[in-house]
C-alpha cells in the first residue's frame, strides 16, 4: 500500500463516524442503506434506514410488501424510483433464494450500477471492487491533479482504473469506506478542510491552489421547469385523490386532480378539463396558494387551488376520500408541502 491508501485508512480508524450499517456484514442492510443514501445525505438518510429496517427486518419481509406500503415509508425521501427498484430487486433475490455474493450477480439486481454494487460486494462480501462515487472522484481529482471531466467515459475509466489500483485488497472494505468518508468530511465539494488534511503536502491541487476548479465536468444539467395546478376539491369532509399511473418520478404516489399548465396562466380554469371537472357544481375558490418544489433535472412551479363544494365533489373516476385520512396516502414531496399547509 502505498502514501494515499495508509493515510486514509489511519484517519478512517480515528475519525470515522458510527453508522448502523457499518457495524454489519448483512448484504441486505447494506444494500438498503446504500440505495437510501444516493442523492440523500446522511442526516435525512439515517432515519429512513432505521424505519425500513425496524418495518423490513429481511429481504423476504419487504418482497412481500405491498408497493404503496413501501412508496408510504419512503414519502418525503425523494426520487421514488429507487423505492420501486428496492421493491423489484428485493423479489429477484426471494427468487433466488439468498442475496447474490458476487460482483456480476449483484450487478444483475434491478437498480444497481456498479457503484452499487462494488459497495455492497465489498462491504458485505470483503471482494476487491473500489467503489467510485462523487467523494472519490472529488478526492482523486484534487489529489492528483486529474482535469479529465467526471462525467465522460474516458474520465470514468480513468478514475475507476485509479481507484482500483488504490485498493487495499487485503481489506477493500476498509480502504472503500475510508475514500468516501475522506471525501465526504474532509475534501468537501464547498470549503474542504485542507488546514487539517493529512494529504495536504501531496495534494497537487493544493500546491497550485485549483481546488476550487476540480472535479471537472463537461457537461451541465439542462433544467426544465414544469407549471402544475392542482385542486383541492372539498364537500362534507371529503376530497378526490388521483394515483399516478403513467411513467415518471411519482408513479404510483397520490395526488390531488392536477392540470399542467405549460404558460401558467389563470386560464387553466377555463380549460375543458376543468370545465368538465366542474359541471353542474355549485362551488367557490377559497384560496390559491403557490409552491415551487426541485428536482435534479426539473424545477417545478405549483398552484394549489382550494375548492369548496357546495352540493358534491365532482364525478369523476379519481378516489373519493375523506380529508382527515390523507395522510394514510403514499405521496410526493409536493403534496406533503400541500397537506401541511392547508389540511
Amino acid at each position: 500500500m502505498g502514501f494515499f491508501s495508509l493515510s486514509i485508512i489511519k484517519w478512517y480508524n480515528e475519525y470515522k463516524r458510527d453508522l448502523p450499517w457499518r457495524n454489519t456484514n448483512d448484504p441486505y442492510k447494506i444494500w438498503l442503506s446504500e440505495v437510501i443514501l444516493q442523492q440523500t445525505q446522511v442526516k435525512q438518510g439515517l432515519p429512513y434506514y432505521e424505519k425500513f429496517v425496524s418495518t423490513f427486518p429481511t429481504v423476504i419481509k419487504l418482497a412481500k410488501a405491498d408497493e404503496e406500503e413501501i412508496l408510504k415509508l419512503w414519502q418525503g425521501l425523494g426520487y421514488y424510483s429507487r423505492a420501486r427498484n428496492l421493491h423489484y430487486a428485493s423479489k429477484q433475490i426471494s427468487d433466488r433464494g439468498a442475496f447474490p455474493d458476487t460482483y456480476e450477480d449483484i450487478l444483475k439486481l434491478k437498480g444497481v450500477g456498479e457503484y452499487t454494487a462494488a459497495a455492497i460486494a465489498s462491504f458485505a462480501f470483503k471482494l476487491p471492487y473500489a467503489v467510485v462515487d462523487g467523494n472519490v472522484f472529488r478526492l482523486l481529482a484534487r489529489f492528483y491533479g486529474i482535469e479529465l471531466p467526471i462525467d465522460t467515459s474516458k474520465g470514468k475509466k480513468h478514475f475507476t482504473e485509479l481507484a482500483q489500483s488504490l485498493l487495499d485488497k487485503k481489506q477493500p472494505q476498509i480502504f472503500n469506506q475510508a475514500i468516501m468518508e475522506f471525501g465526504s468530511q474532509v475534501c468537501k465539494p464547498k470549503n474542504p478542510d485542507c488546514n487539517s488534511c493529512i494529504l495536504q503536502k501531496q495534494c497537487v491541487s493544493h500546491s497550485k491552489s485549483s481546488t476550487h476548479l476540480l472535479p471537472i465536468k463537461k457537461g451541465k444539467i439542462k433544467v426544465k421547469n414544469i407549471n402544475l395546478d392542482y385542486f383541492f376539491f372539498k364537500f362534507k369532509g371529503e376530497t378526490l385523490l388521483k394515483k399516478r399511473t403513467e411513467k415518471g418520478i411519482w408513479k404510483n404516489l397520490y395526488e390531488f386532480p392536477t392540470i399542467e399548465n405549460l404558460k401558467y396562466k389563470d386560464e387553466v380554469l377555463l380549460t375543458s378539463t376543468f370545465v368538465e371537472w366542474t359541471k353542474g357544481i355549485n362551488l367557490k375558490i377559497s384560496s390559491t396558494s403557490d409552491y415551487s418544489h426541485s428536482l435534479s433535472h426539473r424545477k417545478i412551479h405549483a398552484r394549489l387551488w382550494v375548492i369548496e363544494c357546495y352540493d358534491k365533489l365532482p364525478d369523476t373516476s379519481f378516489e373519493r376520500v375523506k380529508i382527515e385520512n390523507i395522510h394514510t396516502f403514499a405521496v410526493s414531496r409536493l403534496m406533503e408541502k400541500f397537506i401541511e399547509t392547508k389540511i
